[in-house]
């Protein structure tokens, strides 16, 4: 399944090339997990891990494809909060050295979009209180930060909860 980006998510100029966002598949396995170690290092999601939210059905695991290689993804699933459905944002990923080109946002909004189409209310994510990129991402596209998390990625390593509530218009 090949998700179309509308005009509103075009890169800025001077991307030589298109990027393309699309579902990330089981053959983009060990891409993504070299990603993943490059971004986050020993304390990276596993290999297994990901292989299961590539089967999962209500894992939104979408990447951003330029020439034929992944630049990032993200990852997001589904899920019930008493009778509402929420989508959590798991993990996003961008080369780090292809950070800082609007990749990150694309991955953003895409998801958002799909979230949307699932029915999903608001979205949830954590970020670590250190990663201040994300953070200013996050709060620039209307996520409101909730709470903080002591030690949620181990000790001494605290984390913020953001929320974003959900316009079921398109």
């Amino acid at each position: 399944m090949n998700i179309r980006i509308a005009d509103r998510y075009s890169l800025w100029k001077h991307m030589e090339a298109k990027v393309r966002i699309e579902k990330a598949a089981m053959e983009d396995l060990d891409e993504i997990y070299e990603i993943e170690v490059k971004c986050f290092g020993r304390e990276s999601y596993s290999k297994w891990i990901y292989r299961w939210l590539l089967k999962d059905e209500r894992t939104i695991f979408l990447k951003a494809v330029r020439d034929h290689v992944i630049l990032g993804f993200v990852v997001g699933r589904v899920e019930r909060s008493g009778k509402r459905r929420v989508g959590r944002i798991y993990t996003i990923n961008v080369r780090p050295e292809l950070r800082g080109r609007g990749i990150g946002r694309l991955l953003m909004n895409v998801i958002e979009d799909s979230f949307k189409r699932e029915g999903c209310e608001e979205i949830i994510l954590e970020v670590a209180v250190d990663n201040q990129p994300a953070i200013n991402l996050y709060r620039n596209m209307g996520y409101e930060f909730i709470e903080k998390l002591e030690n949620y990625y181990g000790a001494g390593r605290d984390a913020y909860r953001a929320v974003k509530k959900l316009s079921q218009r398109s």
